[in-house]
């Protein structure tokens, strides 16, 4: 499984669109036949940049069949998907969206290319926090994909320097991985936490304990 972990955009720092074309890249880049998007993260749309339809708005895939799985019949279509698990305030709706249906969560699972931004990113680690924007809020366990991990987006815009250290003390993960907006880490899950490669304009980093 290849694995794409994007660190988020900040709405007033104009990381909106630079962050869905590096999204776009990537996709295209990885050229599957379709794209699976859950997008639970996003309960509700606070910026009219997030409004309903903004995937086909902002990242144009060719020919790729773009499938959403808040769509029954969309469901249905899928066969081996590229993943794509966007990002919100929703942390636990998107982790529970996901393990309350059998098949999104085989295909999460099974994916041969796995994106995950911001939210995305953070629940495939075996812990996250459970309120994205409280610092305080409880680490519940996540997907537990990439193991023995916490995730924390946004990473230098949000000041998560701290943070990071903060997650891994709680939890006692021996890797912590932060991630700046506009940036991407991607790897082979078997090689994790060797072999990664950043993609994009900020940086990350790779705390071990």
């Amino acid at each position: 499984m290849k694995i794409y972990l994007f660190g988020g955009a900040e709405i007033d720092k104009g990381q909106f669109l630079p962050q869905l074309k590096l999204i776009e890249q990537v996709i295209l880049e990885c050229n599957p036949k379709q794209v699976l998007h859950i997008p639970f993260a996003r309960q509700k749309a606070s910026e009219k940049e997030w409004e309903q339809g903004w995937f086909g708005r902002n990242i144009n895939i060719g020919d790729i069949e773009y499938l959403n799985a808040t769509r029954e019949e969309d469901i249905l279509k899928a066969d081996k998907p590229l993943v794509f698990m966007s990002g919100g305030g929703g942390n636990i709706n998107l982790l529970e969206k996901i393990t309350a249906d059998q098949r999104l969560f085989d295909f999460v699972i099974n994916s041969e290319y796995l994106i995950g931004e911001s939210a995305g990113a953070k629940i495939l680690a075996t812990y996250f926090r459970a309120r994205g924007g409280d610092n305080n809020s409880q680490m519940i366990e996540g997907l537990d994909i990439i193991k023995d991990t916490v995730v924390e987006p946004h990473y230098t815009e949000r000041n998560r320097q701290d943070l990071l250290i903060k997650d891994m003390q709680e939890t006692g993960a021996q890797y912590g991985l932060g991630i700046d907006c506009v940036t991407a880490v991607s790897f082979e899950l078997n090689d994790f936490p060797k072999n990664l490669e950043k993609i994009g304009e900020g940086d990350f980093v790779l705390e071990i304990k």
